[in-house]
């Protein structure tokens, strides 16, 4: 981990030692900060504190922000760590557990910001925002994500489609209609499944832009394929209690994805919830007024 080697003061330098100390002392005011920024604080060369990232393991200043930021949100506000598989400890009471998933949610909401690819979150949002039809896959939990973010579209007036059943998800009909602009949004935790595969070979085959949303670092050959790939920092493993930072940092980022996609067209987005809440309001009214007679059949 970062924040270990940062302790190890034999491997680095006068100057990297200073640089050093101003992270140990403000780790999530770096987190913020551009290079520039960090230079000018410590009072060095740009091109010494990427030799310091690049000795702690990273590509550059950008990938060591999102280290750190990552390695901050498993402390809790006491700097007692929390184990994003298994948070609680044995015999934890109700107040305990309250505390570690606020704390919990809090860092990886945290993490999730810090790490935030807004480049990549514009093309997404203009990408699906700009479509006719917009595809949405997710499997087990992310499923449950999935159903959220379809959700939102249907209230802004947007065709949105979403098939829950596996297996259906992997088949589509080939016949397009050229006049309509198809997008997809795939998320996937791990991408490793078969059954995403088979999504992204089908929309492959009916040439359909898509966005992919994951965790993992390594989505070769699919973030290859996809039009923009957005990722949180999370480090969850399969042996876990639940997607608890997982969830609440793809919640997040999706919620991100959906206020830039609103934006693109905010006034006509806004008559659209009117609308929608209307007809909601409406539907009650009418059921709630129906006449209290039977029918016979």
């Amino acid at each position: 981990m970062i924040i270990e080697q940062l302790s190890d003061e034999k491997k680095f330098t006068a100057t990297e030692k200073k640089v050093i100390e101003f992270i140990q002392e403000h780790p999530r005011v770096v987190t913020n900060l551009s290079l520039d920024d960090l230079a000018s604080a410590c009072f060095t060369s740009q091109a010494s504190i990427i030799r310091l990232c690049k000795k702690l393991g990273a590509k550059g200043f950008a990938e060591f922000k999102v280290q750190l930021a990552s390695e901050l949100s498993l402390f809790a506000k006491d700097n007692q760590e929390i184990s994003v598989d298994i948070p609680i400890e044995p015999d934890s009471n109700s107040q305990t557990v309250a505390k570690t998933f606020y704390n919990l949610s809090l860092r990886a909401l945290e993490s999730t910001l810090n790490s935030l690819d807004h480049v990549a979150l514009q093309k997404a949002a203009r990408l699906l925002a700009y479509s006719d039809i917009v595809h949405i896959y997710g499997r087990g939990e992310s499923l449950i994500i999935a159903e959220d973010f379809h959700y939102k579209l249907i209230r802004i007036g947007m065709n949105s489609v979403l098939e829950t059943q596996n297996g259906f998800q992997e088949a589509r009909s080939h016949v397009q209609n050229p006049h309509i602009r198809e997008s997809a949004l795939v998320i996937s935790q791990y991408c490793n499944s078969p059954q995403v595969h088979y999504i992204i070979d089908e929309l492959m085959s009916a040439n359909i832009p898509f966005v992919l949303v994951t965790a993992a670092e390594k989505a070769w050959p699919y973030d290859k394929f996809a039009q923009v790939t957005l990722r949180i920092s999370c480090t969850e493993s399969r042996y876990k209690m639940g997607s608890f930072a997982s969830r609440t940092a793809f919640l997040y980022l999706l919620d991100c994805l959906y206020g830039t996609m609103f934006s693109l067209n905010y006034e006509q987005n806004k008559e659209n919830l009117s609308a929608f809440a209307q007809r909601k309001v409406e539907r009650g009214y009418y059921y709630t007024y129906l006449p209290d007679t039977e029918t016979n059949y």
